[in-house]
């Protein structure tokens, strides 16, 4: 099956390459697109395969939190991204005020999603999110712009996507406990 499957996802147009491993410790289904690739259609073209194939529900949704007890304790926020159709609901909120995004389905949808939700639980004024990039070491970067500067927030992915897309977000946002990205009016 697998072989059959790989080769089923990789004619998916917009598909560079798909490595499947459902053996070992990093077990999963490994896609990369081509540059430029329309990540929303393919993903949906994924996700229709996989149902077919039995490898995932149709409907499946998933929810992913991340806690503030479990980030830094300077981030104060709890973080819930919620698959829906087409996209995701991007949830955050403090004890007092909640916020949420519906987005679509791409990492600068939800990274700006998250930055747009925890902007306003804090009453921050929004940055946009320009571009998401994961390095050869493993470390997901978001690059957000807020009017006049550009900055750079980096997380390890090791300990899981949403944590670390979180604190990457968190640092941009100068809600990460790094100094020289605070707010000027704290």
């Amino acid at each position: 099956m697998t072989s059959s499957l790989a080769s089923r996802l990789g004619d998916i147009p917009g598909v560079a390459s798909v490595s499947i491993d459902l053996e070992g410790f990093g077990r999963g289904i490994d896609v990369r697109l081509e540059p430029g690739a329309d990540e929303l259609a393919v993903m949906e073209k994924l996700r229709a395969l996989l149902a077919a194939y039995g490898v995932k529900h149709e409907r499946q949704a998933r929810t992913t939190a991340v806690n503030r007890h479990g980030l830094a304790p300077s981030i104060g926020v709890d973080v819930t991204i919620t698959p829906v159709e087409s996209g995701a609901r991007i949830e955050v909120a403090t004890r007092n005020v909640r916020s949420f995004r519906i987005v679509a389905a791409s990492p600068v949808s939800i990274a700006q999603g998250l930055a747009d939700a925890w902007c306003q639980v804090i009453g921050r004024i929004p940055i946009e999110i320009v571009e998401i990039e994961v390095d050869p070491d493993d470390r997901l970067t978001v690059v957000a712009f807020d009017g006049e500067h550009e900055s750079r927030g980096s997380a390890p992915i090791g300990a899981g996507w949403l944590e670390a897309l979180t604190r990457a977000v968190g640092e941009v946002i100068g809600e990460s406990g790094v100094p020289d990205l605070k707010r000027a009016a704290s």
